[in-house]
């Protein structure tokens, strides 16, 4: 795939999470955060209470580290291979790259817009937008979480495409559970899973030029 083609599928991609979310915070935002509100005390949101800390960035972050310790002694002990080391570890800094740009812009756009988590609504009934004026914990758009399990579980994916269900459910859960718990309006979520892909799929294009996944997944076999 050619540089231009990804880039008019991720202008693509965004137009429709553009429209997305204007529906979103038009219509769906404020009543569904207040339909799962009222099922905070319920045993299945405690669940999903547990399931959100999973988008941990530093769960995700210390997966990678691991990966590349694990690619330094895996190749150390075979036989000193510096290429092969090489394009693993170039592999797993794809991920942290992604997971690290997306999570900076995500801040930066949150305070850029400051709209208000849906705890304000909860607490106060109101559902504004303070750019520059709030606090990053009160800011809500995109959601952190969201960036955070998708960058990290899209990434994984390519590297290890045989578990690809399995991160994108994870990920499905997570993107979930923070809409269920009350922590992000559903538009926070949809732009945080948009800047994700965004991220990760960029930056697959540039570190993919020497065919890193490709060559890890021969490595790993």
């Amino acid at each position: 795939m050619t540089l231009a083609t990804l880039r008019r599928r991720l202008l693509i991609a965004g137009v429709f999470t553009a429209v997305a979310v204007a529906v979103l915070m038009t219509w769906i935002d404020v009543p569904l955060a207040l339909f799962f509100n009222g099922y905070r005390q319920t045993w299945w949101a405690e669940f999903f209470n547990i399931i959100t800390n999973f988008a941990n960035g530093g769960i995700w972050y210390s997966v990678a580290v691991l990966g590349i310790g694990a690619a330094y002694l895996r190749h150390r002990k075979k036989a000193p291979d510096q290429a092969a080391f090489a394009k693993e570890l170039r592999a797993w800094l794809f991920m942290i790259v992604a997971m690290a740009t997306s999570g900076t812009f995500v801040n930066a756009v949150k305070l850029a817009i400051g709209r208000e988590r849906p705890r304000l609504l909860f607490r106060d009934g109101t559902t504004g937008f303070h750019p520059f004026g709030l606090d990053l914990a009160d800011c809500g758009f995109p959601s952190g979480h969201t960036q955070s399990i998708w960058s990290a579980t899209l990434a994984l994916s390519f590297i290890y495409p045989p578990l690809r269900p399995l991160f994108f459910t994870v990920a499905v859960f997570v993107s979930a559970s923070r809409i269920i718990i009350g922590a992000h309006y559903a538009a926070d979520v949809a732009a945080g899973l948009y800047v994700a892909v965004f991220a990760v799929v960029l930056w697959r294009y540039w570190f993919e030029r020497g065919g890193v996944t490709e060559n890890l997944r021969q490595n790993a076999a």
